[in-house]
């Protein structure tokens, strides 16, 4: 009777951490995201991905490997508390030279989406009220995951005033 209780109680703690809200939520924003950035990132062709508007700019491309980044520095170092699993300056300097390609960055972009998505996934009521300082403020990782949002709709927007700016009808908004 007792392995009953216990595979009873194991099954129910699995559903109490499937069904947190916030984590849920999350969730559903992120792959709406992902597709809309990645539409983004698709309608450019590879010859103007090395466009910016004025010099003090970072190119097309570049733009998305910084996204990239991002994900992977705010999900290893400050969600999950390791090192990040892509050496991202050494990827930010093969950007900055030009060295890669439309593909290369779009799987790039996605994969830094999936390991976001992961990391979001495996969050709990404890993980997300966490308390870490950040660049002198402090924070929870609740709010990181705001933070994670909150980059890629900043730097997706000015992404979209580039395909503007060279004359490409952006994709339509992927909002839910």
């Amino acid at each position: 009777m007792k392995p009953f209780y216990l595979l009873f109680s194991l099954l129910i703690g699995q559903n109490t951490f499937a069904q947190n809200p916030f984590v849920k939520d999350a969730l559903s924003k992120w792959k709406s995201m992902k597709s809309y950035t990645l539409a983004v990132a698709e309608a450019m062709p590879e010859e103007k991905y090395a466009y910016k508007p004025t010099p003090e700019e970072m190119t097309f491309g570049f733009q998305f490997v910084h996204m990239a980044g991002n994900m992977y520095f705010l999900s290893a170092k400050l969600i999950r508390g390791i090192d990040t699993p892509i050496d991202i300056n050494a990827l930010l300097a093969k950007a900055t030279e030009g060295k890669m390609s439309k593909k290369e960055i779009v799987e790039l972009l996605s994969n830094a989406f999936d390991y976001a998505e992961a990391t979001i996934a495996q969050m709990t009521d404890k993980t997300l009220e966490e308390e870490l300082d950040y660049w002198g403020g402090h924070s929870t990782k609740r709010k990181i995951v705001f933070l994670l949002n909150d980059h890629q709709t900043h730097h997706r927007g000015q992404l979209i005033v580039y395909l503007r700016l060279n004359g490409i009808k952006p994709p339509t908004y992927i909002g839910w």
